[in-house]
């Protein structure tokens, strides 16, 4: 059986650079959202998706969670699985990360006793949306969003974060990042197989 934590997986609406929804990208003949579930199902007990259009994901038989908070951001959509959650934390991801690594998110997952997010950095960057939250993170985002503090590692202060330092090479799928995404058509048709 999975992981006693939640998976959400933010799906958001139709990407202004791509010109639609990311999660319904072809990869390797179906929707990219149906990759991202066969690897991430086995890892946990259940897994939502993080979308205000229940209609375009409803066929993947999984719960749809719509934003609760106003402002249409990925802050919102990590408040979103957080409320849906059943579970003390939450595993978030984008919907447009071909090349997760199970191995990757098991060693985040492990780090989450103590700690309120858990979130990879490779070099200088982080990566908010390959992460774990607790639902302690609830109150601080919605301070934030009272604020209008959107972007999603200003509340970090706020809770326990650990940053954990991660070398892309030791977790490539395929020769490629498990972070590896696309922005615009082109961008796609070149990286994806």
């Amino acid at each position: 059986m999975g992981n006693p934590v939640t998976c959400g997986i933010v799906a958001g609406g139709a990407s202004s650079r791509m010109g639609r929804a990311k999660a319904l990208l072809p990869f390797r003949g179906r929707p990219l959202l149906a990759r991202q579930l066969e690897i991430l199902r086995p890892l946990f007990d259940r897994v939502l998706v993080a979308s205000n259009d229940a209609d375009a994901f409803g066929s993947f038989g999984v719960d749809i969670v719509p934003d609760i908070l106003s402002e249409r951001c990925s802050l919102t959509a990590i408040h979103a699985v957080l409320m849906a959650t059943r579970t003390e934390h939450a595993f978030v991801v984008a919907c447009d990360l071909p090349f997760l690594n199970p191995r990757l998110v098991e060693s985040l997952l492990a780090q989450r006793k103590g700690n309120d997010v858990v979130v990879p950095r490779s070099g200088d960057q982080i990566e908010p949306l390959h992460a774990v939250y607790s639902r302690a993170c609830l109150r601080v985002i919605e301070d934030s969003a009272r604020r209008g503090e959107w972007k999603v590692d200003r509340f970090f202060p706020a809770v326990r974060a650990c940053l954990v330092p991660v070398r892309v090479e030791d977790w490539l799928v395929e020769g490629r990042s498990p972070f590896f995404n696309a922005n615009t058509p082109a961008e796609w048709d070149s990286a994806a197989p």
